[in-house]
Order: C-alpha cells, then structure tokens, then sequence
C-alpha cells in the first residue's frame, strides 16, 4: 500500500511539471492575438478574413485589426520584429524593394508573400441603355466635388454627360456608388477617381499629396452622386432615372442575371479574361504579408499563435476560390493555377525571395 502511495504522489509530481512545463510555453506566447494591418481598399476583405478564422478555430481571440493605408500598413509591418508590432499587413499593392531592403535592416527578414485574389470595380447600366464607353476622366469630372476651371477650383454644378466630352449623351449625371468604407468604394476612389484626375495640371502643380488626393476623390454632394450601402447597389441602379451608372464589383455584375451591361472604361471592357491579365485598369492585387519570425515554435516560444493557420484561412477555397466568401468584399478569384501556388506557400510557410 505504502508503494502505491508513493507511485501515486509521483505520477501527481509528474502531471504537475508536464502542466508547469504546458503553462511555461504559453507563458512564451508573447501576444495572445493577431495583429493585422491593412489598406482603406482592403478594409473589407480583412473583416471577413479576421472572422471567419476565429469562427473556424474555437477559442481564437479575435484578431486585432486598423485600417491605415497600404503605404503606412507596410510601413508598420516593416518597423522590427517584436509583440508590439504587426504579425500580418493585407494591402493592394506588392511591397516595393526599397520596402523589403527596409523591413531587413530593421530585423524583419521572414516574409511570407501570398496573393489572395483581384479586386475590381465596374461602372454598369441598365441593359437596353444607351451609354458609350467612359475614361477615367470623364467619370472624375461628373463626380468630383469641385473641377478647375481658369487655374481654380470652384464647386463641380456639371449637369449633363454631353457638358464633360461632346460624344457623351444629353443625360443627366447620377451615379450610384457603394457607401464610405466598403471594399469596392475604395476600389472606385483609388483606381477611378484617382486615375482620372492624375494627369489634370492644377492637381499635379499641388505640392502634398495629401491635397491632391483630396481633390481627387472628394465628390459631390448636390445628389449627383449617391452613396447606398454595397448590397443595395444593384437594386438602387435598377430602380434609378434612365441614363444612371453605378459603380460595383465584378462580382455583383456577373451576379446580376444578364440585366445589368458593363461599360468600358479607358477603351478596355471588364471581362473575366481582361480582369485576370491585368488589362482592364480598375483592378488590384490582394497581397498578404506575414511575419514568419512571430510564429509560434514547436516548443511554444514565439510572439503569438495562429500565424500558419491563418494564412491558410486566406488561401483555402472556402475564401478565396469560386463562391468563397471573399466575394463577398469584391474578391476574384485567381486562377485555378495561382491559387493552388498561393496555398502550398502558406502550407510550408515559404519566406519570398526578392
């Protein structure tokens, strides 16, 4: 008896330093949660990435996240290596070298690169409409909340299409557009409203940029323009005046059972085929970044937990793929190709080489 009592005492002492040893690695876990960066455009795409991985791993903290600007998104992900810095950026543009030379001096050399999917925004109408092609331009200056006229800036009051270029209709300008903070809305600002004012001179003579994007992508507010929520952008434009546009993803194109007709946009019309080569020009790359040196060892130690699993989560086709519920943001899919590329990068956690 006197044996078994013993044998029992010590495997409780065993028991007791297995859980010590357990609780001394999570101890080493230095940040209970991701920390995510990300673009305005990207904004989107990351809610729903940040949710649907906690909803699929029971007991994740959820994922911090902050919209910043891809610029500054970088930025931070690049400033070193520790728990009071990003472990994740999601952006819509490929970290520039001067960016990779910066985040290694700073310690930051285990970068994981995957590409999520396309982005891309179309102007559409009613089928049966008659509304030419559009440049980037001219959809500035119906919508802008101010135009230069003689070097100055003065309130935009353009009434009708033919008062931007003379090939455009006689047909008052409205133009429906996702509201402030939906994906495909910041898709329009950026690869729209800012592609259409970059060569205007009075922008170019602005000396911060800042300014001029302000001037790029402040539109007008006389009823011109109308901002709905995302999903109601398609009801809005079905039930609106004739001669109205709207602005939306791909994706609710394709969605929309043949009543809608998209428009060309700088000569190229937004096609499967001219959105997955890049040649339809309103469209990005969803870039994400992970830093390989947060994740958590095999012994426990590391800046926090879940890095793998979540690019996994943003590379797998219940995300990504045909259907995923990235659509949801305005996503594309890649390629069947690519996406089986980006998946097996983010299984062995690859680090880029550039």
């Amino acid at each position: 008896m006197r044996q078994l009592v013993l044998a029992l005492a010590a495997g409780g002492l065993a028991l007791a330093g297995v859980a010590a040893d357990a609780a001394a690695q999570t101890a080493m876990t230095l940040r209970d949660r991701l920390v995510v960066v990300s673009s305005a455009s990207s904004a989107g795409l990351t809610q729903l990435l940040t949710r649907n991985f906690t909803e699929r791993f029971a007991g994740v903290v959820p994922p911090a996240t902050e919209a910043v600007g891809s610029a500054a998104a970088l930025e931070r992900f690049c400033t070193g290596i520790g728990p009071q810095t990003p472990d994740l950026a999601i952006v819509t543009r490929r970290m520039p070298r001067a960016m990779v030379e910066n985040c290694s001096a700073n310690g930051v050399r285990d970068i994981v690169e995957v590409q999520i999917g396309l982005g891309a925004v179309v102007l559409v109408t009613r089928r049966g409409e008659a509304m030419p092609a559009l440049s980037s331009r001219q959809v500035w200056e119906a919508v802008a909340a101010e135009r230069p006229v003689d070097e100055e800036f003065v309130p935009n009051t353009t009434r009708f299409w033919s008062d931007i270029a003379p090939g455009l209709p006689r047909s008052e300008i409205r133009v429906i557009v996702p509201d402030h903070g939906a994906g495909t809305r910041a898709l329009f600002d950026d690869l729209v409203m800012e592609s259409g004012c970059r060569y205007v001179k009075e922008i170019r003579l602005l000396f911060e940029a800042a300014y001029r994007r302000g001037k790029c992508v402040n539109s007008r507010i006389d009823g011109r323009l109308i901002a709905v929520p995302s999903d109601h952008v398609v009801a809005a434009l079905l039930s609106a005046p004739p001669g109205t546009i709207a602005a939306m993803s791909y994706d609710q194109l394709v969605s929309s059972g043949g009543n809608l007709v998209a428009l060309a946009l700088d000569g190229t019309p937004p096609t499967a085929a001219t959105i997955g080569s890049l040649d339809y020009g309103p469209v990005r790359t969803f870039y994400l970044y992970a830093k390989r040196q947060h994740s958590r060892s095999q012994d426990g130690v590391g800046v926090v937990r879940g890095i793998r699993e979540f690019l996994l989560e943003a590379t797998g086709e219940q995300a990504g793929g045909p259907g995923g519920y990235l659509t949801a943001a305005g996503l594309l899919p890649l390629m069947p190709a690519d996406r089986a590329a980006q998946r097996r990068i983010a299984e062995h956690s690859t680090v880029m080489s550039r």
